[in-house]
């Protein structure tokens, strides 16, 4: 074999043992960079799988945190109160018979929670309250000792607001004599009733009625009630007036008709001496239409 041929088969051998090579490294790191961007993919995924864990362990603590904070009374909890109250009230009555923050005295420009308005026209003061920090110290009390210090607050507090809602709210000529002071928790009521005679002396002294939920919705039932038959009397009324309109049209017309009968028995009458009188002259002319005939032969 030529010396020439010989190295130029040597020459492509090696060149293809190159291009070989170089293919199979290209191929590795093409895997090696495709499971590279896998994994990172996946980290990605993981990430944002973590983050999304985050936000929903944070709507859950947010709620908790705050629920935490109003049974400790570190937050307002009046608007919780009011929103409860407008919830029942909205349920119950119909429109136009209650307005929230009502002005009971402009005098003062204090606003009621509530103004219930009875079929009467009384206005019925209603103003919402929630001992939810003194509820949340009685679950937390160890002993008889701390509890009954905790239900000795509360009673103050009771017979302040009793007091504060009767002499902004109870207004003579215009509201009822009495005012309703609503708790929107029925578990706070329970706790209020523990305390003897707390119930009697807010009314007694105060003309205050302690109701909660279930007990309002009865109360403002009964009012309800009210406005119903007031417009079922307000319908009555109607009915009866136009009963009244149409017995007075068919007397009117009842009047007429009687004397259009009596005009038509005196016409007949005459009709009928007409006619005996024709009668009468008709036999006479026979009479004598006779005694004509009768002289002729």
């Amino acid at each position: 074999m030529d010396v020439n041929i010989l190295m130029l088969i040597v020459s492509l051998g090696t060149l293809g043992l190159v291009i070989y090579l170089f293919l199979k490294t290209r191929e590795k790191n093409i895997q090696e960079n495709n499971q590279s961007s896998l994994l990172e993919e996946k980290f990605k995924a993981f990430s944002e799988d973590i983050k999304e864990i985050g936000k929903e362990l944070t709507s859950v603590t947010t709620p908790i945190n705050e629920l935490n904070r109003f049974l400790g009374g570190n937050v307002e909890t009046g608007r919780i109160g009011e929103w409860s109250l407008e919830s029942v009230v909205r349920d119950i009555m119909p429109e136009g018979s209650f307005e929230f923050q009502h002005i009971i005295n402009p005098q003062t420009s204090d606003r009621v929670d509530c103004a219930v308005t009875t079929a009467d026209g009384v206005i019925v003061p209603i103003d919402s309250k929630l001992y939810a920090g003194q509820y949340r110290q009685y679950q937390d009390s160890g002993n008889d000792t701390e509890r009954k210090r905790v239900l000795r607050n509360l009673r103050t507090s009771v017979l302040s607001d009793a007091v504060d809602i009767a002499n902004k709210y109870i207004l003579q000529n215009t509201t009822s004599n009495y005012a309703v002071l609503y708790v929107a928790s029925e578990k706070i009521v329970d706790l209020i009733d523990k305390i003897e005679g707390l119930r009697q002396n807010c009314f007694t002294d105060n003309k205050i009625l302690i109701q909660g939920p279930n007990t309002l919705a009865g109360f403002l039932d009964q009012i309800r009630i009210g406005h119903h038959y007031l417009r079922l009397n307000e319908t009555a009324e109607k009915v009866a007036l136009v009963v009244r309109n149409i017995q007075i049209e068919f007397n009117k017309f009842d009047t007429s008709t009687e004397k259009v009968l009596k005009r038509l028995e005196a016409a007949l009458k005459d009709v009928n001496y007409l006619q005996t009188r024709v009668n009468v002259l008709g036999k006479t002319l026979d009479r004598g239409a006779n005694a004509l005939d009768e002289t002729e032969n």
